[in-house]
Parts: C-alpha cells; structure tokens; sequence
C-alpha cells in the first residue's frame, strides 16, 4: 500500500521521490491577468511508487505525466498537495521525469507570483509582476517539492513582453525571440543546488545600473525609472557586504551575480532570493543628501542582512522551518556585525539595544513563544517572523560569541558551514560545531535560551566582599492570577561583572545562586550591556550604580534605564527609581538612551491626568532642553552620526511632549521653507518637524502633506509624509485619513498608517472604531504578514478618554481572530494590560513622583 504524506505531519511531502532538478518555463505578463508554464522536474526516485506529491496553490495543472504515462491529479487543498497517479511504479535507485503545465492568475496579496502597480515620474500607471515565496509561496507560482530541504538545480525560462525586462536568479545565457509576437523568451543559466523559496522571477520596465564589482561579482540596482540617483549608496554598501562576508565566513560569495531590485508593492523589507535579492523601495533607494541618519543605517542593515543570507540560509539552509530562527537570527547578528564594520562611527551594537529591548518586552508576557518550536503547517512557520526571531535570537547569538570570544566563535560558524556546504543542517549541528571549537557546554546552554519562552531577571544582592547574583523569571504581568503561559525558568545565563576599575569576572549563572567577589563598589552586572536579560539591583545597591552612571558604558547605561523601567511597568520597582535614572540624563549624548527616556515620558504623557501634564512636559524639558542645547538645533560639519540621531530624538520629544514653543515655532519655519521650494529641515529632523506640525497643525498643513505624499521627491519621502498623515489631531483630517487605508493607500503601508492613527493620542479612538468596524475589509486589503503590526499600538489607548474603551477592545478580539498574527495580537493585549495596570497605579499620583 502506497502512503502519501508523513504520517507525522500531514503537511509534509511523502520522500519517495526527491528532487533533482527543473526545467521550468513560465509565461509572464504583468499587464495580463493570468501567468501559464511547463515544467520538467527530474526526480530521484527512493522508494518504488505509483504516486508522486507535490506542493500546488490556486494552481490549475492542466496536463501531467510522470514519465512517459500520463497521470491523474488530484488536490488535497487543506494540506496544499497535489497526488499525481499512475499505474506502472517508479524504480528504487533510477530517476525519473514529472511533467506538468499549468496556470493561474498572478496574485494581489504580495505573495507567491504577483503584480505591483506603481506610477513613473510622468504619473503613467504601470505594472510589474514580481515573486515572494518564503516561507511557502513558490507552491503559488509552480507546482514543487516547496521544502527547505528539497533542493535541486533550476533551469528558468521566461517568456515576457519584448519592452520588459525579465530577472531571476542567475544571468541570461541567451535569448530568441518567441512564437507570440511581441514577446521574447529569456534563458537563464542552470543554478546551484537551492531551495525552492530563494527563487525569484521579475519581470517590468526596469532600470539596471552599470555593474559595480566586488572579489569580481557584479553587483546592480534594478529599480522602476526615474530613480538611478537613489542607488550609490546601496552599491556601496553591497561591495562592502560581499568583501566582508567573504572574509568573515572564508567561503567565496555562493552566486554568479547580485541583483538588489526595487519592488513598489512588498510585504517584507526585503527577501534573500539567490542572487535577486528583492526589497521594498524604501530599504534600498535613498538621497543620501536628504536622508536621515537613521535611515541610511536601516538601508545598510537590511542590504547587509540580505547578502549575509548567501552564505546562511541560501548555501546552507534549515531542513524545516523550526529552523527559522536560526537562519533570520545569525543574518540579523552578521547584518549588525558588518554595519558596524561599515562605519564603526554608527555604533551598530549600541543601537541594537533598542531592538533588543523591543523584544524583551515580548517576551515577558504570557503569550511569549520559546525562539525554536515545532512547525506543523505553513502558518506556523509565517508566525515565526518577528521580534524574537530577529532580536532575540540575535541576543542569545551575541550573548555566546562573547562568552566564547570573537576568534573561537568565528571558527566554530566556519566548520558549520563547510560541513553542511549546499545541504541542511539543524540547529543542534551549529551547537555541535562551536561546542568542537570551544570546548565549552554549548548545547546545554543554548537550549535553555531557544527551546523555552521568556528571560531571567538576575537579581544583584550586596555581600560584604561582593555581590550574590540569582535569577528568577521576568513578568510583566506578576499576579498570582495571572498566566505564567510559556515564560519557563532556570536559564543557563553566560555573565560578565566588571568592577569600575576594569577588572572582569564571568560565571555562568544556574539554578543555584552565585557569589562574586569584589573589592570596591559597584560591581556592574552584565559588563558591555550584551546580555539578553533584566537585572536588579537591590534598593541598596541601585544608588551606588546611579552614582556612577555617567562611567558606565553605553549599553550599560541603556540596561540600566531600560531595565528599571521594566521593573517599574512590572510593578516590581518604584516609579521614583526610573525618575532618578531619567534625571541624570540631561547631557546624555547617545540617542538609544534618550530614545527609551522618550518612550517612557510619552507613556508618562498618556497616563496623566491634565492636571499633571505641566509635570510630565516640565520633567521632559530639564531632560531634553540641555541636551538639545548642547547640540544644537541645526545640524554642523563637525556633528557624529549619532550626534544627529541624539539631536532629531530630543528634538522630537521637546515638540510633542513638552510642547517646547520654540522648537514647535522652529518646526513651522521649517515646514513652511519646505512649502516654498526653499530651504527647510534636514533629513535627520525631517520626520521630527512632520510630526510636531501634523500635532499643531490644520487643513493647509494636511493638505501639503498630503499632496507631498502624492507627489514625493523619493520613496523616504513619500513614507514620511504618509505617516505624518496619520498624526494630525483633528478628527475631521483624520477621518479623511483612514478611508484611504482600504483604498489608495497601498496595502503594503496600511497597517503602518492604521498602527499610527491608534496610537495617536487625541483621536486613537477613531482609528480603534474603524478598526473595528471595517476589521473584514482589513484583512482583504492587508499582506498577512502586517496583520498584527495594524493593531499593534491598541496598548496605547490609555489615555483619560481611550482607556475607558479596554473593554471593547478585549471583547472584540474574543470573537474577531486574525487567521494570522494570532499570537503577535495576544501579546499586543497582554501589554495593553500592563498599561492599563500602569495607569491604575499611577494616574492622578503622578505629581508626588515628579519634580
């Protein structure tokens, strides 16, 4: 009897055949509705059969053979198979041809095969069909063998208008023209070995710069015309990528050439396709003259992050998708480790802090996840993209190259590698190879991290000669009726102390407690700032570290104000303690430090009652005023590249939380210089002016702003100024704002758009009443993956008037789930909880804390 799926996973394909290779042709207008291919899949055959499975979505196969005989199909939609049958069984040992043709209408939901619109410089409408197939989208575009571990060559062929240009992964070996007049059909030369989710098939009116070269690949931007201005710093960064990744992994850059393409419509930032690296505009086109800092450092980010994956995840790849997180976390440690390479004035593992943050806070609710879990269906494996994927897994990763150091980690990673070279590997093999290079419990430690949810609070308690360390698991939500969920315990937790005059200690702290001793006071816990844990100094330590804050380290500075917050939401810390902390930092100069003193006074802002406004404004400008005079209001020749960031930070939080009136005038000047044509702010501060005009502004300020958002110089433009939209305070502006989420907004930013409208302060509630009344529209309109991201800021809704709504929104979401995001949106509630506890503690109190 012939067994089709894995009796474990219905959704996994059967391993009697294998496959090898593709011959894949497919035929491919933008403009026309419907996309047609064939396809030969050259198959090794494992066990004697008489059905083969493949993957297929909306999908219609119109003929198929499985050798010479022809075969009936049949479609298991639940599990996204197709069984193709036939009478005379494959040979163990032989291989075997699978030909099929097929067609379907390229798709509107940015995944899978499908078509981006977008205007030219003249406001002429064209379209582009463009592919996003991780984690499971290439079953959408061709009947495959759509598993990681799957893999096999590709020989592409597209057939496409003879005005288009067609990419995929490797170059054009030749081209003819087609039988249909008008089309040309485009050979590509034969791929390495890959899986089926890096590939990518583009086809538009494309521009394409020179090739630049790095180690001899060449390098292009491909992009829609009128925008080659935009890509020098793209393809700096991109040289730099590859020299350094080559370096760094002592293995050759794995493709013939890259091809970093501009895609209008993209759900992701950017995706890792072999050699056709695709990206949202806004992650690869810029005006450096214009841009903010913080935006060219983004743009280095994720090109770096991309062309890490070459190497991670495209060379060597996951055998399922449990695996994820390795493949996003590692790329997200390598995209960091070569930003900070490309300019070490960036300070890329400081600035990582806020990202950390972000996911800490996660990952102390309930509805936390462990990083690695096992994948059933696709939609487990789509759940894994987030924060603790990308931020955390980058955490724990940092966390162990520094305990291990620098030269032994980087040895283990090469082994892994050269090991696994165009296979798969699990995420025990990497373990396995650093424990090799290193001597060190690897495995055992990282285990604690990956396979269960949440993180230690190290608690720091003074002794007469040093200092005891314990843990115990963080909760924001600590009640004794509150879920636990899957925030486990007793982390295997790598720690570093120093005291002030250098001296370092590591222990690895377990079950039972440690002492370190020490000679002089304080002993500074978490040295560097690198781990991915909370700690808590005992009230009688805490005073002697706040003494010395100024010579601590960056990140040391920004745990300590990050974590004592925490403690305070937590409701296991005064408020008092966070205000002591925020109060030394009026000549703070690193802008990741003030970013999380921002953060808070805004929360600070939410809950207050208006009596206690003047108080939050006041202590938001004896922190902030010094630092921006310090700084200045307009930009110098001598400022850093976190000097401009530090300054755009308290820039913004002076015009919309104190309400500074000379920042705010400034603001307005420049606004008004940018309508004239003549002056106005600086890219850094760009954003900042948008959004303390929108706060103050009316209906000529909107209507600027909104034809600017029509009309953009670049795409950074047109995204500022279409979520400045979403700040303005008055109703009337905003209800003009949220139709065009279902409209002509594209559906790539409309949750950005719809998120920013709710966290509004004045008019959230009017962003939470569309939300909810047209929640069924939402979903038709939005990509799946921005599902939860649309109704991520509910948690702000605390202020006087909104946070008389939590009830409406918690019975709402009892009875409306998001097919979705499901876990994304329970966290998102769940901190909404901590907020409103936050506001239950503090609200109409506030002024006996503040100064």
């Amino acid at each position: 009897m012939v067994v089709g799926v894995r009796d474990d996973n219905p959704f996994r394909l059967s391993r009697f055949v294998e496959p090898s290779h593709y011959d894949l042709f497919l035929h491919i207008h933008p403009d026309q509705d419907e996309f047609f291919g064939r396809e030969t899949i050259t198959v090794r055959v494992n066990q004697a059969t008489t059905l083969v499975e493949l993957n297929s979505v909306d999908l219609t196969v119109t003929n198929a053979r499985v050798g010479a005989e022809a075969a009936s199909v049949t479609t298991d939609a639940e599990h996204q198979i197709i069984r193709l049958e036939f009478t005379t069984p494959l040979n163990v040992g032989t291989n075997a041809d699978i030909y099929l043709e097929f067609s379907a209408r390229l798709r509107s939901d940015l995944s899978g095969l499908y078509r981006s619109v977008y205007n030219d410089e003249h406001g002429v409408s064209h379209a582009m069909a463009t592919t996003q197939f991780e984690a499971t989208g290439a079953r959408q575009a061709f009947p495959c063998f759509d598993e990681p571990d799957m893999k096999a060559t590709f020989a592409i062929t597209i057939e496409a208008p003879d005005s288009l240009e067609a990419i995929t992964n490797y170059p054009e070996q030749s081209s003819e023209s087609a039988s249909e007049p008008g089309f040309t059909v485009h050979h590509y030369l034969t791929t390495m070995v890959m899986s089926t989710y890096i590939l990518a098939f583009i086809v538009g009116d494309l521009r394409s710069t020179p090739p630049v070269h790095a180690r001899g690949v060449p390098i292009r931007v491909c992009h829609a015309p009128g925008k080659d201005a935009l890509t020098g710093f793209a393809l700096r960064v991109a040289q730099h990528a590859i020299s350094f990744f080559e370096d760094w992994f002592q293995i050759p850059y794995p493709a013939p050439k890259l091809d970093l393409i501009a895609i209008p419509d993209f759900a992701f930032g950017a995706m890792e396709n072999l050699g056709a690296v695709t990206f949202r505009e806004t992650a690869l086109l810029v005006d450096e003259a214009r841009a903010a800092q913080s935006e060219l450092e983004r743009i280095c980010d994720v090109v770096c992050h991309e062309i890490a994956h070459m190497w991670f995840g495209d060379l060597v790849t996951m055998k399922w998708w449990n695996g994820i997180w390795l493949n996003e976390a590692f790329a997200t440690f390598m995209e960091t480790t070569a930003s900070d390479a490309f300019n070490p004035e960036w300070h890329k593992w400081e600035s990582f802090g806020i990202a950390r943050l972000s996911a800490l806070n996660v990952d102390g609710l309930p509805s936390t996840r462990p990083i690695e879990y096992p994948v059933i269906a696709p939609a487990d494996a789509d759940d894994m993209f987030d924060l603790l994927t990308y931020e955390k897994g980058c955490s724990v990763i940092k966390m162990m190259e520094q305990y291990l150091g620098e030269d032994i980690f980087k040895a283990g990673v090469r082994n892994y590698l050269n090991s696994h070279l165009h296979g798969n590997a699990e995420t025990e093999d990497l373990w396995l190879a650093l424990q090799e290079a290193s001597g060190e419990p690897v495995a055992d430690v990282m285990n604690t991290w990956i396979l269960q949810g949440g993180h230690p609070l190290v608690s720091v308690d003074a002794l007469p000669d040093g200092v005891r360390l314990s843990q115990d698991p963080f909760r924001f939500l600590g009640e004794e009726t509150d879920p636990i969920g899957e925030i486990g315990a007793n982390w295997m937790v790598p720690i570093v102390t120093r005291e002030l005059d250098g001296q370092q200690q590591r222990v690895l702290l377990g079950q039972q407690y440690q002492v370190v001793t020490a000679t002089a006071e304080p002993v500074i816990v978490n040295a560097g700032g690198i781990g991915p844990y909370r700690t808590r100094y005992s009230q009688q330590l805490l005073p002697k570290v706040c003494e010395y804050f100024q010579e601590l380290t960056t990140l040391e500075r920004f745990n300590l104000i990050a974590d004592t917050w925490s403690l305070v939401l937590a409701n296991q810390s005064p408020l008092s303690d966070a205000i002591e902390l925020f109060n030394r930092c009026s000549s703070e100069t690193d802008p990741n430090v003030l970013q999380t003193v921002s953060a808070a006074l805004s929360l600070l802002l939410r809950i207050s009652l208006p009596e206690e406004r003047p108080a939050v404004a006041k202590l938001t400008q004896s922190i902030f005023g010094p630092v921006l005079d310090t700084l200045g209001m307009e930009p110098t020749v001598s400022d850093t590249p976190r000097a401009k960031v530090a300054r755009s930070v308290a820039f913004a939080a002076l015009g919309t939380i104190a309400d500074d009136d000379e920042v705010s005038a400034q603001a307005l000047q420049w606004f008004r210089e940018e309508m004239s044509g003549v002056g106005g702010p600086s890219g850094d501060l760009a954003s900042a002016v948008l959004a303390i005009v929108a706060k103050h502004g009316d209906d000529s300020e909107f209507a600027f702003i909104l034809d600017r958002y029509r009309n953009p110089v670049d795409p950074l433009d047109e995204r500022r100024h279409l979520l400045a939209l979403a700040d303005f305070r008055q109703p009337t502006l905003i209800n003009r704002v949220l139709p065009m989420i279902l409209t002509s907004i594209r559906s790539q930013d409309g949750a950005f758009v719809l998120n920013r409208v709710i966290a509004n302060e004045s008019v959230g509630v009017l962003g939470l009443d569309f939300a909810m009344s047209h929640f069924d529209e939402l979903l038709a309109r939005l990509p799946v993956n921005s599902y939860d991201l649309a109704f991520g800021s509910l948690s702000s809704l605390v202020t006087s008037d909104s946070y008389l709504r939590a009830n409406d929104v918690f019975a709402f979401f009892e009875t409306h789930h998001l097919p979705a995001g499901g876990r994304l949106l329970a966290q998102t509630l769940e901190r909404y909880r901590v907020n409103l506890r936050f506001r239950d503690r503090y609200a109409g109190r506030l002024r006996s804390y503040l100064p």
